[in-house]
């Protein structure tokens, strides 16, 4: 398909194609669009359709490190990217991971963003006076000198964003880049966004499941298929409103608003895509889930944890207790110490003071087999648990251990493959999988242990839609069956419909312990300082209380 040619054509990408290896199914399906100077594109999509994929063959890292082949072509000013020299297309197509850290090299800030300067033969002299813009425009003049490791989360994508810029691209690539912040890191790094593009002109691409936030700034979308195709391109409302049952089936994610919205009354022809657009239809009616208030006893009890990485205190005279059942969230700002406390539990880091029981016996006197049946640990970064070259025998590895058949193995990895959305692809070797196969993989090795806590790290960063609610669906069903949960996460959404308890995570301290209702109640400034934001709904409620409240006043 040949697309008309306008007087600002940036990217031209006509009929690719990609296969992997000997893949006889094509990862990218005849893709064929294009990308006009100054268009901010949103390319929407199930986990593992291709996104990042095509992200590759943007910024030429596809077809020159491709084990496979590649049809068709992509154009950048009109010049095929095959003929550009290794590194040039990269320095005019500039890409930001969800994972900012893979893409550092240097020990601080300044060095970090010098490294790209230097690679393209930026005069000395200039170079200062480039780093300094930079890092002045994502507000990290203050920290050039400070070691990038004493960044938080949301610095450090900023961080990657200023080396991108520095390079001053056309096109500027966001490969969901808030996957890992916290809401209010998220809210800064997209207003950060907003301001580079009043202040440098450059292209755009973002690739997210999460929309909020992101809605006001695009200009038109791209939304692919399972299969790797393009179906839809054009104005996102309109793709929803022609569109919302596939993208469903597809397991695509839509905007919060919009999934509330087709759980009530509203009209279909039109719905929202903001929670402004969802209040003036007069905001949604569905059911709150029903909390558990569990009296069970408590299974896991720490007192008085401290812990320190060099000289900074990261645990703080930490107490908590789990009880059996618990389905409990872990919330905070990004380096508030979540990851590092859930670690202590788990043995996976010793605690330098305190104490931990586990089922009333103390945490260091159990033996490593017996504790890891007993705790179950899904990492943030899915790959420190793959072990084996098959998706299969990651699944199954636990059970042999156990002495199970080899027809109970097949029957109980087969259910999993099939609940966390792997079915087809158990001979594949994990690390081929994307991002989102590779967490819900993840997941599925620890589930299927039936472990009776399990501690789940960011478990639905980076999934779509579907994918994000068999996961959730399969850690009810542990849940229902006497498993304690907690998960730490950043998606307010997540707390609001499945936690019965709620961790406020501060500075390496409890700062709230609670029901997630009590929490959403807490003034929008004390939540702010905790970077944390109410959930859609809990907004929504909020403001059908207060017209209630204004209606009763006017009528007394």
């Amino acid at each position: 398909m040949k697309l008309n040619k306008s007087p600002n054509l940036l990217i031209d990408v006509q009929d690719l194609s990609l296969y992997f290896e000997e893949a006889q199914v094509p990862v990218l399906s005849e893709i064929s669009f294009q990308l006009q100077q100054r268009e901010n594109v949103l390319l929407l999509g199930p986990s593992g359709c291709g996104k990042s994929t095509l992200t590759f063959c943007l910024n030429g890292i596809y077809p020159s490190e491709l084990d496979g082949r590649l049809e068709g072509e992509v154009s950048l000013n009109g010049k095929p990217t095959s003929e550009f020299s290794p590194g040039e297309l990269s320095q005019k197509v500039g890409v930001v991971f969800q994972d900012p850290e893979g893409q550092f090299c240097m020990m601080t800030v300044e060095d970090e963003v010098a490294f790209g300067l230097e690679n393209i033969g930026v005069p000395v002299e200039e170079m200062e006076e480039r780093i300094d813009q930079v890092l002045d425009l994502v507000n990290l003049l203050p920290y050039k000198e400070q070691s990038i490791h004493s960044l938080s989360g949301g610095m450090k994508q900023k961080l990657a964003l200023a080396c991108v810029l520095a390079l001053q691209p056309d096109v500027l690539i966001l490969d969901e880049p808030t996957a890992n912040l916290d809401p209010l890191a998220k809210k800064d790094f997209i207003q950060t966004i907003q301001f580079l593009q009043q202040k440098q002109p450059f292209s755009m691409i973002v690739i997210e499941h999460q929309l909020e936030g992101w809605i006001p700034l695009i200009d038109r979308s791209l939304i692919m298929n399972k299969q790797g195709e393009i179906f839809y391109e054009g104005p996102l409302r309109n793709g929803i409103q022609q569109h919302v049952q596939f993208m469903k089936e597809q397991g695509i994610c839509l905007p919060k608003a919009t999934e509330l919205a087709l759980q009530s009354e509203i009209d279909r022809a039109h719905l929202p895509l903001t929670v402004e657009e969802l209040k003036r239809m007069g905001g949604v009616s569905v059911p709150p889930k029903k909390r558990t208030y569990h009296d069970q006893p408590v299974i896991l009890q720490a007192e008085n944890i401290e812990w320190s990485k060099g000289n900074e205190r990261i645990i703080d005279n930490m107490n908590f207790s789990l009880r059996e059942g618990e389905f409990m969230a872990i919330v905070g700002a990004n380096g508030s110490g979540k990851t590092s406390f859930s670690r202590i539990l788990s043995r996976l880091e010793t605690r330098q003071k305190g104490s931990i029981d586990l089922f009333g016996k103390a945490l260091q006197s159990w033996r490593e087999a017996e504790l890891r049946r007993k705790i179950g640990y899904v990492f943030q970064n899915p790959e420190h648990q793959f072990i084996t070259d098959q998706v299969y025998d990651e699944i199954a590895y636990s059970l042999r251990l156990q002495n199970k058949s080899e027809e109970e193995i097949a029957m109980k990895v087969q259910e999993v493959l099939r609940q966390c959305q792997l079915d087809g692809l158990e001979y594949r070797h994990p690390f081929t999988l994307s991002q989102g196969q590779k967490r819900r993989l993840s997941v599925a090795i620890m589930a299927i242990e039936d472990p009776a806590i399990l501690i789940l790290d960011e478990p639905t960063f980076g999934q779509d839609g579907r994918s994000t609610e068999e996961i959730m669906n399969l850690l009810s069903r542990k849940n229902e069956e006497d498993t304690a949960i907690v998960m730490i996460t950043h998606d307010m959404e997540l707390v609001h419909d499945y936690a019965d308890r709620v961790v406020v995570f501060e500075s390496g301290k409890t700062v709230f312990d609670g029901v997630p209702q009590e929490l959403w109640n807490k003034p929008s400034d004390v939540l702010e300082s905790w970077h944390l934001e109410r959930p859609i709904q809990a907004v929504i409620e909020e403001d059908e209380g207060r017209k209630v409240n204004r209606h009763a006043s006017s009528t007394t």
